[in-house]
């Protein structure tokens, strides 16, 4: 190398290197830094300061210190409008000075030198969660399973549920998830976003070779559809239902409302389910895993509008049966689940209101309101003699307040009825609701455990006018319905739920408790003319308060890793309804009177309970303690000749124990109107001439128990699954059945006491133990694919008060509902076919099939054209029908506003017979004259669903869902349906249901933690109507069960040229806003 070279070399080096010594020096004094005030800064701490400053703006602050210490502050301008800014020292160094400063208000200082650089220090980011269910290949929790973490090492195990929990920083993760004799499954890419719950549920398969470790890997998309797949796809029974968020998105204000948009169901006056063509007595009702007594006195059936939406966690609709679940149903079991134990802590409020261009501002009219009904209560001046605490008639009578004259009842002193007949009216504001939701979840419970609490409370009146007209009860029957007037609805919901629950790995217990009371006040007002009397007007108070407390206890305990499973179950409700002084009155009027309050009365007056008129008022009430329980067990069993069969042997035990009473109080007003008095007085002292009761043997107290027991294999191999088995259930009908014991009595009486007759073919019509049957098979095509065949035999038992001898006016019906014949239990026997596809996650293609087969099918029949009501059996029954289910989202194309956009619709047709019957329950045997043997006689079969049901019923919707912005809009049709029947089938009440469009249009704000809601029902301005069907070809022939043609469906339709009306209503449209706000 030369010597030049070697300079130039050296040369350079020694440049690099002095360059690198200053480069040394300034950074070094770039390290001089302070956090938190922690390092070297001796100037700072020898530095004696004195400041006093209040709110104050960080500037100023900072000015200030620069002016005394000597250090100057260098921030961004922002910074300098932060405010309030505080600082009160005397002699305290630099250093402290900051250390206030920074802790106070969450900054940061770091000295470079003499100058001191401020920045804001960033709030830690929030975790989030990853919590789900692990599964096995029937869809069937896996407690004990392994999850684990594996950028971070953390596993824990799943809880006897099957549920996991997570909480984790943001960022993207790896589960693995490992179970004995299953293949361990890697699911990657599972994205965690700061603050919220990601829902990953994960489907286990079984290991086809327990010497070789397999793990099955798969990304979070695939794995969460899996998992969703295996709830959705492998129950054993046919089901479907809707969720929370689902009825979140639809203006349903309660569970009756939202139970029509669930595919196969359609709903009467929005409270009870019709299934499959089966009316409300054929579907069973379950809360939170108990069953439901019926709401009602006069039908077997659960009013569902009892049940505020905002409580509710989802409904299923089971369509067949199991052996593990109730043998007491034919359409369907409408299971309703409230909300359980959180997944996370929530904190929830939600006010909003009405309007009802029928209602709001216009005037409304009810008998007196003295406050306490806007909070379920009943009026005070609806009290009989002081009290509603009546429980039989026995009670009233004993007070000794009634006298006998003329073989008539009559209470002694008139002024002891209160005179309440007055009408109050007034403008309606809008209708408020409201709700309160809280959640917590205590995740350290010793080893493994969390503790969750739940607590909700929501609120809701509701005042609604609707327009009707009617020819009900008498009034004259026409094209277009002579009454005319209005329906005044006030009703009250309030709901309460609270609940505790433990869960780990082995063992889940929870404590729920709830509260409903609906008060539901319905006034009738209008006027025409009557076939009885002449041009009238009338008066309908119909008054109902249902009060609902239900506490239930539940646990599920799995012991090992083996599959052994033991879920239990005791539950307690107690149900009041009660009626208190209904009123009913007709009286003659002149044509030119506006209203009742502001006319006077001309005679007669009409509307009580005897013969020679007078006006009804009637107190009833029906209560229930219902005490159930249940326990099942089941056991995986290994059968090595088959090594890939898979069974699960299921047994377990089930009952109820009911104590009900019931009584109707029917009293008549007798009352001297010849001076014309306004209806307000009409019944005052001066006018009233007598007050009597009619006692129809109303009192009915009966205590009955139902016992059962089952045994059910679960069986799968490959594509195949067979889930069967027996349920035995024991049930005295005889012991409970007042109606038996009464005709007894007529019997006896009728023949003169004379003879000690045999009642053995009454009391033997049915067994009290009885078998069903039951088979589901599934085979699955493809993982996303199922083809299924069901059977199962089923029973409709007469509810309690179906078996008791009592007679109550029924607006309803238009006239009085009364007990008179011995119901025989329905019996079915239930086929079912299905095909359903699972293409994404909430996406769902159904086809059904169906045929049930009914012996001794129930129904509510007039009797004879009077305006009187029972019911009775018929022969049998068969329904055929076809079900189709689509819902299909659009997030697979990936193009804007399209990927949001979801469509969903359902529809069912039905096909259906009928064979009638009449029943001789006092014919003497022919071979034995002191034996009673009941004669059945049979009609001509009827080509019609039973009453209730529909030959079609339609949803179908429209949802759009991004993260700001939802709109939903929902269409419910139900064809024509038999309301009301008579011998002659043509001649029976047919109602129009109302066909509704409701839409939902939702806004989130606030970082989406809250949502505005506007919702509009009933947008057609669509009416309901009940009339009498008068068709091409129809006439009117003589006596019962008449050979002619039945309508057909398009016959059925209403024309308001022919057919006679019997009752039309239309309640308007409603417009309601809701804002939520989460905590």
């Amino acid at each position: 190398m030369h010597n030049s070279t070697k300079r130039t070399v050296i040369k350079l080096l020694f440049s690099m290197m002095r360059l690198t010594f200053m480069v040394i020096i300034f950074l070094l004094s770039l390290t001089c830094t302070l956090l938190a005030f922690s390092g070297n800064a001796q100037d700072m701490d020898k530095a004696n300061i004195s400041v006093n400053l209040k709110k104050a703006r960080l500037g100023e602050v900072l000015d200030e210190l620069e002016k005394l210490s000597g250090f100057s502050f260098t921030y961004p301008t922002r910074m300098a409008n932060i405010s309030p800014v505080s600082i009160q020292v005397k002699d305290q160094s630099l250093k402290e000075i900051l250390q206030i400063l920074a802790q106070a208000n969450k900054l940061k200082f770091t000295r470079i030198n003499q100058m001191i650089s401020v920045s804001e220090v960033s709030a830690p980011a929030t975790p989030g969660k990853i919590s789900g269910k692990v599964l096995d290949e029937k869809g069937e929790p896996l407690p004990g399973a392994t999850i684990k973490v594996t950028e971070t090492g953390t596993a824990i195990q799943s809880n006897v549920d099957g549920t996991y929990q997570f909480s984790m920083p943001p960022g993207s993760y790896t589960i693995e998830v490992s179970y004995i004799s299953y293949q361990a499954k890697r699911v990657t890419g599972v994205l965690v976003t700061e603050g919220k719950l990601t829902q990953l549920d994960i489907a286990m398969q079984p290991a086809k070779n327990s010497l070789n470790e397999v793990v099955v890997t798969s990304g979070y998309k695939k794995a969460s559809v899996e998992g969703l797949y295996a709830r959705q796809k492998n129950n054993a029974a046919f089901t479907d239902g809707i969720s929370a968020e689902q009825i979140g998105r639809t203006p349903d204000k309660n569970i009756g409302e939202s139970l029509k948009r669930i595919s196969g169901v359609s709903t009467i006056d929005n409270k009870y389910v019709v299934v499959r063509g089966l009316g409300e007595r054929y579907n069973g009702a379950m809360l939170n895993g108990q069953l439901m007594p019926s709401t009602e006195l006069n039908r077997k059936q659960f009013s569902f509008d009892i049940i505020p939406s905002s409580l509710v966690d989802n409904v299923v609709v089971s369509k067949t049966i199991t052996p593990d679940m109730s043998a007491e149903f034919g359409g369907g079991l409408v299971a309703v689940n409230t909300k359980a134990i959180p997944t996370e802590n929530f904190l929830s409020v939600t006010v909003g209101e009405s309007v009802n261009d029928h209602t709001t501002g216009k005037r409304f009219r009810s008998l007196k309101l003295e406050g306490q009904e806007y909070w379920g209560g009943l009026s005070d001046h609806r009290k009989l003699f002081g009290t509603f605490d009546w429980k039989n008639t026995g009670e009233i009578l004993a007070l000794g307040k009634f006298e006998t004259r003329n073989n008539v009842n009559y209470l002694k002193n008139n002024s002891e009825f209160n005179n309440n007949w007055g009408l109050s009216e007034f403008n309606p504001a809008p209708s408020p609701n409201f709700q309160l939701a809280y959640g917590h979840l205590f995740p350290k419970a010793g080893e493994d455990g969390k503790i969750g609490i739940i607590a909700s409370a929501s609120y809701r009146n509701t005042l609604q006018t609707q327009d009707i007209q009617m020819s009900r009860d008498g009034f004259a029957n026409d094209s277009t319905g002579t009454f005319t007037g209005k329906r005044y609805g006030f009703t009250t919901n309030i709901g309460a739920l609270a609940g505790v629950g433990y869960t780990n790995s082995h063992t889940k217990i929870s404590l729920q408790s709830m509260y409903l009371r609906t008060l539901d006040q319905q006034l009738i007002l209008g006027q025409g003319a009557h076939g009885d009397n002449g041009y009238q007007a009338a008066l309908y108070d119909i008054t109902t308060q249902t009060t609902l407390f239900q506490h239930s206890l539940k646990g599920e305990y799995s012991p090992n890793k083996e599959g052994i499973r033991l879920n239990w179950n005791v539950s307690y409700t107690d149900l009041d309804r009660q009626k208190p002084d209904n009123h009913i009155v007709r009286v003659g009027i002149t044509k030119d009177n506006p209203s009742l309050d502001q006319i006077n009365t001309s005679g007669p007056v009409d509307g009580g309970f005897e013969t020679d008129g007078g006006a009804g008022r009637w107190w009833n009430r029906t209560g229930e303690k219902n005490l159930g329980w249940n326990a099942d067990l089941a056991v995986p069993l290994k059968l090595h000749l088959i090594p890939d069969l898979s069974n699960t042997f299921k047994t377990g035990y089930a009952g109820w124990y009911k104590d009900r009473f019931l009584y109707v109080f029917n009293t008549t007003t007798l009352s001297d109107v010849s001076d014309n008095p306004p209806l307000s007085r009409a019944f005052d002292n001066e006018h009233v001439t007598g007050i009597t009761y009619s006692r129809f043997g109303d009192d009915f107290h009966r205590k009955a128990a139902l016992h059962a027991g089952y045994v059910m294999l679960d069986q799968k191999i490959g594509k195949l699954r067979l889930v069967w088995g027996l349920r035995a259930e024991f049930y005295n009908l005889n012991k409970v059945n007042g109606v038996l014991d009464s005709l007894f009595v007529l019997i006896n009486q009728g023949q003169g006491n004379k003879y000690q007759y045999d009642y053995s073919d009454l009391t033997n019509r049915e067994k009290n133990m009885q078998f069903f049957p039951s088979a589901n098979l599934t085979y699955g095509l493809t993982p996303k694919m199922n083809l299924r065949l069901a059977y199962s035999k089923s029973i409709i038992r007469p509810d309690l008060r179906e078996l008791s001898f009592f007679k109550e006016y029924d607006f309803e019906l238009g006239g009085t509902y009364e007990a008179n014949d011995p119901i025989h239990s329905t019996t079915i026997h239930n086929y079912d076919f299905r095909y359903e596809w699972y293409p994404e996650p909430g996406d769902i293609l159904s086809f059904s099939l169906f045929y049930k087969d009914l012996d001794y099918p129930m129904e509510i029949y007039n009797l004879g054209g009077n305006r009187q009501y029972t019911l009775r059996n018929n022969k049998s029954a068969k329904n055929k029908g076809i079900e189709l289910e689509l819902r299909k989202s659009f997030a697979f194309t990936g193009l804007p506003l399209i990927k949001h956009i979801t469509l969903y619709s359902n529809f069912t047709a039905l096909d259906a017979s009928v064979v009638p019957m009449t029943v001789n329950f006092g014919a003497l045997n022919k071979d034995n004259p002191l034996k009673i043997t009941p004669i059945e006689v049979f009609g001509k079969t009827e080509h019609r669903p039973q009453a209730g049901a529909s030959n079609y019923t339609y949803n179908g919707g429209f949802q759009y869902d991004d993260s700001g912005l939802s709109l939903n809009i929902s269409y419910n049709y139900v064809s024509n349906r038999t309301y009301r029947l008579t011998d002659i089938y043509p001649q029976s009440l047919f109602e129009r249901p109302i066909n509704s469009l409701d839409g939902q249009l939702a806004f989130r704000i606030l970082k989406k933690k809250a949502e505005v809601k506007f919702n509009v029902s009933n947008l057609l301005n669509a009416s309901g109507i009940v009339y009498t069907n008068y068709y091409d070809g129809l006439q009117t022939p003589g006596g019962s069960f008449v050979d002619y043609p039945a309508p057909t469906t398009k016959q059925l339709l209403y024309d308001p040229k022919s057919d006679r009306l019997d009752y039309k209503a239309s309640p308007g449209r409603t417009y309601s806003l809701a804002f939520t706000y989460n905590f």
